[in-house]
This record gives C-alpha cells, sequence and structure tokens, in this order.
C-alpha cells in the first residue's frame, strides 16, 4: 500500500507542476470564454447586417414598392416600370440584385423570385394584398369593404407564458452539454497523459527498475489514480473561477443599460435554484468511474506499444464511445426527454453512462437510477481493470514489435 501511494504522489506531483498543466488549467478558460464571445459577437454583427447586403429589383407600381421599403426598410429597393420580366429575371440570374419583385400592368402576373436573402414570404403577402384590393375593385365593390378584406383578419394567436421554463431549459441544458463535453475532453486528455507517460519509461527502460520493486499493477493504478487526483483538483479550481465569474455577472449585469433585467434574473434565479451539491457529488463519482474504466485501457495500451504511433489502432475504438455518448445525450436528453426510454438506457450503458448520467442530473434523475447505473459501471471497471493489469503485465516489458489485436487477446487469457 506504501508503495501504491507514493506512486500516486509522484504522479500527482509531476502532473501539477508541469507547465502545460497550469495553461489548461488558466488560459483554457479565457480561450474558451473568448472564443464564444467571438461567435456571439460576429453572430450578432451578421444579423444585424443582414437585410444591408440585400438588393431587390421593384418592377412593379409605387404603392406595391411603398408598402415593400415599409416592410423591410433596410433592403436596398431599385424600383422601375419599363423593364421586361425576361431582363429583369436575367439581371437577377446574373447576382446584380438578390431579387426580383415584378407585377404586369394586366395583374395576371405577380412573382418574387430571388436567392435564401429575399423575404419572400413577407413580399408574397403584400403581392397577395394589392391583388385583392385590384380584383375587388374591378367588380365594384365598395372600397371600405376592399379595405376590411385585404387588411390582416382580427384572429390572433397567443402563446402560453412559457418563458420560465425555456429559460430554465436551456440553463439546464447548457449545463447538462458542458458537463458531457468535460468529462469525455478529461478523459481523453487525462488517458492519453497516462499512455505517454507509460511509453516514456518504457522507452527510456526506467520501467524495468520500477517493476522491480513494485508490481506492474500497482504501477498501473498508481499512475491512473495519481492523474486522477490531478483531474479533479483542476476540476475544483474551475469551479470556483465558475461560481466567482456567475456572482460578478448576477451582481453587476442587472446594472448595465440596455440589459433585459427581467430576463437576466430568471437566468439567475434558475441557477441558483439547480442543487449543485447533488451535481459536484454525482460529477466526482461517475467521472472517476469513467476515468479509471477509460484509463485502464489507456494504460495497457500504453505499456503494449513502443512508440505513440503505434496507438492509433488502439486508440480509436476507446474515443468512439465517448464521443457517440455526448451526440446521443444532446439528442435524447437535452433536445429530448431526460427521462425517456433511450436517455434512461445508455445512461446505465457502462461505456456511455458516465456521459449520459451527468447529462441528465440537471434535469432530475431518480436515486435508484444513479445508483444501478454506478453499480453496472464499477463492476465493468473491476473486469476492465481485470483484463488491462494481464495486457499491461506482460507488454510492459515487451519491445521492438507492434502487437496486434488478435495478440493482445492471448495476453488477456494467458496463464500466469
Amino acid at each position: 500500500m506504501h508503495k501504491l501511494l507514493l506512486i500516486i504522489q509522484r504522479e500527482f506531483i509531476t502532473k501539477v507542476r508541469s507547465k502545460a498543466y497550469l495553461v489548461l488549467i488558466f488560459l483554457s478558460p479565457i480561450l474558451m470564454i473568448g472564443m464564444f464571445s467571438a461567435i456571439f459577437y460576429f453572430a450578432s454583427k451578421e444579423e444585424s447586417s443582414k437585410d444591408k447586403t440585400v438588393s431587390i429589383l421593384a418592377v412593379t407600381n409605387s404603392e406595391i414598392v411603398k408598402d415593400l421599403q415599409k416592410t423591410h426598410p433596410n433592403i436596398q429597393l431599385e424600383s422601375t416600370s419599363n423593364r421586361s420580366y425576361a431582363i429583369a429575371k436575367a439581371l437577377v440570374d446574373e447576382k446584380k440584385y438578390n431579387g426580383l419583385v415584378y407585377t404586369n400592368s394586366e395583374w395576371t402576373v405577380l412573382e418574387v423570385y430571388g436567392d435564401e436573402k429575399v423575404p419572400k414570404q413577407d413580399f408574397k403577402k403584400i403581392l397577395d394584398k394589392h391583388w385583392k384590393r385590384h380584383y375587388l375593385s374591378q367588380h365594384q365593390i365598395n372600397p371600405k369593404v376592399i379595405e376590411t378584406i385585404v387588411q390582416e383578419s382580427p384572429v390572433k394567436i397567443q402563446n402560453m407564458d412559457n418563458s420560465k421554463e425555456t429559460v430554465q431549459k436551456w440553463v439546464k441544458g447548457t449545463i447538462a452539454i458542458g458537463a458531457g463535453y468535460i468529462v469525455m475532453m478529461f478523459v481523453i486528455i487525462y488517458g492519453n497523459s497516462v499512455m505517454r507517460s507509460i511509453i516514456e519509461e518504457k522507452n527510456s527502460r526506467v520501467i524495468e527498475i520500477m517493476v522491480c520493486t513494485v508490481k506492474p499493477f500497482q504501477l498501473m493504478l498508481g499512475k491512473i489514480i495519481g492523474n486522477a487526483l490531478a483531474g479533479l483538483l483542476q476540476f475544483f479550481i474551475w469551479g470556483v473561477l465558475l461560481l466567482g465569474g456567475l456572482f460578478l455577472i448576477d451582481t453587476f449585469l442587472p446594472a448595465t443599460e440596455g440589459v433585459d433585467v427581467e430576463k437576466i434574473n430568471l437566468i439567475f434565479q434558475t441557477l441558483w435554484e439547480i442543487n449543485y451539491l447533488q451535481i459536484v457529488i454525482v460529477f466526482i463519482i461517475f467521472f472517476l468511474s469513467g476515468y479509471l474504466l477509460y484509463s485502464s485501457f489507456y494504460a495497457s495500451i500504453g505499456a503494449a506499444v513502443s512508440s505513440e504511433t503505434d496507438t492509433q489502432q488502439f486508440v480509436h475504438p476507446i474515443l468512439l464511445p465517448l464521443m457517440f455518448a455526448v451526440y446521443i445525450g444532446i439528442v435524447t436528453v437535452v433536445n429530448g426527454n431526460p427521462n425517456g426510454e433511450t436517455a434512461m438506457l445508455f445512461s446505465f450503458i457502462p461505456f456511455t453512462s458516465p456521459v449520459i448520467m451527468l447529462m441528465r442530473i440537471p434535469f432530475g434523475v431518480p436515486l435508484w437510477q444513479i445508483l444501478v447505473s454506478l453499480a453496472l459501471l464499477l463492476v465493468t471497471f473491476i473486469a476492465t481493470v481485470f483484463v488491462a493489469s494481464k495486457i499491461y503485465r506482460i507488454g510492459i516489458l515487451t519491445y521492438g514489435n507492434k502487437p496486434s489485436i488478435k495478440q493482445l487477446f492471448k495476453w488477456v487469457f494467458q496463464k500466469n
């Protein structure tokens, strides 16, 4: 036990003292915030300038032109009445205009033509209104009746006020997606760290000295746990920074001009109503269990090969369940039913449960489902560690050849 603790301590200290670890803790959040801020900024800028880049050729009468301009004042509208339909359409096809609104003098041809930037449905409504007005006036209908008919009907559609439910789903969905991506990212990062560490020690022959004093299983477990503790420390620091940032935003943002105070208050009300203690406890348990499960595979791969280039054929099968879990979680949990059959099924499958169960937690999960999922995950972890340790024990002192998957299976079933 003492030797195992020494290995854990060595791995933990080596990890937290590295420059890459410090960069990952403090620089990564800044880069992510900057990246998302840039995305939102350019998206809003693109949206605000969307109409300004649209030019329309209107071959119609002045009344229609007036309504078109009133509906979309930012669109560049060029009005003319002395061009034929063929010439006007050719100008749009030549990309000199984004679209065309055309009506002939007999009111037999009315058309809206153009690319995806043209608000075709809005323009169609305007042409519909003017066509009805012209048709009814030709049949000598009272002008007052005509204006009543061509105007929009008094029928109104009133939606229920579900803004609170929408905000709650958005906030919980953001937390769920964030938790899923973080688990996937950290399992890959720290799993690769364990694998690279073993490969380096194996190539430098340091591993031969170490296995003279400790058992290969203890060495593998020590490396995995040491990196896991470094990951938990990083989560703790990020959690403190995140809560501090949310507190500052909640304090100062509502006082900023141009901010929807009611919506901001609703967002933070939802944030503070979430049971973070449950999320943190479940996050730690499932992250550790999932990390230990996958890191045992990474450790056995590192022991079996002699260089990082030989790891590709073995690493890809490990990555697929993690990536699949994140995307199936977005579809079934965030955009679907968090307590539906599909979400529940994948939260019980050990290779996807560390991600799917964490994504379901913000929406509320019965305790029995958490316990069953954890029990299945731990049983699978024990079985995986047993298999990985047999590969690790043989592969750690194997040099010079690139093992195949068939050879790895032979190592698993080989008797001691």
